[in-house]
């Protein structure tokens, strides 16, 4: 379940009081939820200081993607470490951030696993990210997940943004609702997720093409291990851009659904009904995607079945 930052926050803040705080937790949300802000947040609580002043307090340490690589190196990781295993300046506690924790070379994963597994005490582990399903599974499995949801709009433009501008031309009043329709659109949804996929592997052979450059002469790394990494990175940031682009979806009918009960009217209990067929066809459309049926297949009867439902009788 995703909440608002503030939301989670309140959450933690009662946790802490409680003494029930966990040491590790994975932040995570789609761009423009405020991963960075929440950990900078949620740090400066649980060192008792002002948000403005953390980053500049003696036991805050964290640690970002540098260099053109983009990439957490292992060196990063041993001094972070190094940081946290030294006593307090201040209290008894200290707080770990890495930002874009996705971004771990696969050495610096592994060698932060034994921090995770045996935290310093008094110690407080923040992982931030845009894109989850890119950190290893045994780093994902010790963290407490902390889910948030976007309250920005896609900027202007972007694939998010076309898709919002076409919801209404294939889902309101005057849609047409068939198989040509849903076909029609599931060619643009496709359109869009290859675009994903190309920009994605483009980016994944200029990386491995720096890397092999720039560690090629100082390591002896199986590069053929490292491509299906970055390929299996490159996948799973295609899956998340998917799970956004039916967000958008979700967010239309969402926010119908809201207009329509707001105001204290009676709401048409027709068109309510309508809505909510719509909400579970969609999470019906979104299961079967995720249970790995043929993507094109999915798609197309995914879109027939929300269409059909968001004209129910």
């Amino acid at each position: 379940m995703a909440f608002s930052k503030e939301e989670a926050l309140r959450f933690l803040e009662k946790a802490l009081a409680g003494g029930r705080l966990g040491h590790a937790y994975l932040i995570s949300g789609r761009p423009g939820s405020g991963v960075d802000t929440m950990a900078e947040e949620l740090a400066a609580m649980f060192l008792g200081c002002g948000t403005v002043a953390v980053e500049r307090h003696p036991d805050f340490h964290a640690i970002e993607p540098s260099s053109k690589l983009r990439r957490l190196l292992i060196e990063q990781i041993r001094d972070l470490e190094e940081a946290l295993h030294r006593t307090p300046e201040k209290g008894s506690r200290k707080v770990a951030v890495i930002r874009d924790a996705d971004r771990l070379m696969p050495q610096a994963a592994n060698a932060f696993l034994k921090t995770l597994e045996e935290p310093p005490a008094g110690s407080l582990l923040l992982l931030t990210t845009e894109l989850p399903e890119a950190l290893l599974e045994t780093i994902r499995s010790r963290c407490i997940a902390v889910v948030l949801h976007s309250v920005s709009r896609p900027p202007a433009g972007s694939r998010e943004e076309r898709l919002v501008r076409l919801m209404p031309q294939f889902f309101g009043p005057e849609a047409r609702i068939d198989a040509t329709a849903a076909f029609c659109l599931t060619r643009i949804f496709r359109d869009l997720l290859n675009e994903i996929r190309e920009d994605s592997s483009e980016r994944i052979e200029e990386e491995l093409a720096a890397e092999k450059a720039h560690f090629g002469k100082t390591t002896d790394g199986d590069w053929d291990q490292r491509e299906e990494s970055l390929k299996a990175i490159s996948e799973a940031e295609v899956l998340q851009e998917r799970s956004l682009l039916l967000g958008v979806v979700a967010d239309y009918f969402g926010a119908s659904l809201r207009n329509l009960h707001e105001g204290g009217i009676h709401p048409d209990p027709v068109e309510s009904r309508r809505l909510l067929l719509s909400m579970e066809a969609l999470e019906k459309f979104r299961s079967s995607l995720d249970r790995g049926v043929q993507e094109g297949l999915a798609l197309e009867a995914g879109f027939l079945e929300l269409m059909m439902a968001s004209r129910a009788d």
